[in-house]
């Protein structure tokens, strides 16, 4: 941690915000992990269908990743970071629209794009902003947020879908991957 105190207070604000906005990133998309194949069931789906959707996000994330990491390096990581926590933030209230697989499908493999674009911009940035000397310390406090959000997202989802059900389920995830896009 004492590579952090020896950061300019610009790089210390740039690297919180985006340690807050991973957090909120892996909390909303990891809190539809266990919820999502029983909404798809619970809304008709087969066991192939549960798979099918589930399976979908990878599509998305194999589609659009190497375009996803050109346009860092060429153009704007911190657009790449917006469109992953904008795909965050929307996915989840397509899911809510329309309860037809087909759509949900392709709702999730839209999806998938937030963890293509975000993942990647997350890095890439963390790499700009910390020193040379201290990036790989800085790196693996940072990459804390994956575990730390995947361990907190599916609690939270599976206790909201079982108090109040799928819809305000959906509006939690929306929010929090929206509050991430706000925060970058």
């Amino acid at each position: 941690m004492r590579a952090f105190g020896r950061l300019q207070p610009a790089q210390r604000r740039n690297l919180g915000i985006l340690f807050v906005a991973g957090l909120l990133f892996w909390a909303s998309l990891s809190a539809l992990l266990p919820t999502l194949p029983l909404y798809v069931r619970d809304v008709g789906g087969t066991s192939q269908e549960v798979g099918l959707v589930m399976g979908a996000f990878s599509i998305g994330l194999l589609a659009f990743r190497p375009w996803l990491g050109r346009l860092a390096d060429g153009h704007s990581r911190r657009i790449v970071l917006l469109i992953g926590m904008g795909a965050a933030g929307m996915a989840p209230l397509g899911y809510w629209l329309w309860d037809w697989i087909p759509w949900i499908a392709l709702v999730r493999a839209f999806h998938g794009i937030s963890i293509a674009a975000f993942a990647t911009a997350y890095v890439t940035l963390v790499a700009d902003f910390a020193p040379e000397e201290k990036r790989g310390e800085i790196l693996g406090y940072m990459s804390l947020v994956n575990p730390m959000g995947v361990a907190i997202g599916p609690a939270l989802g599976g206790f909201l879908q079982e108090l109040a059900g799928y819809g305000p389920l959906f509006l939690f995830a929306a929010l929090l991957g929206l509050v991430g896009f706000f925060c970058t």
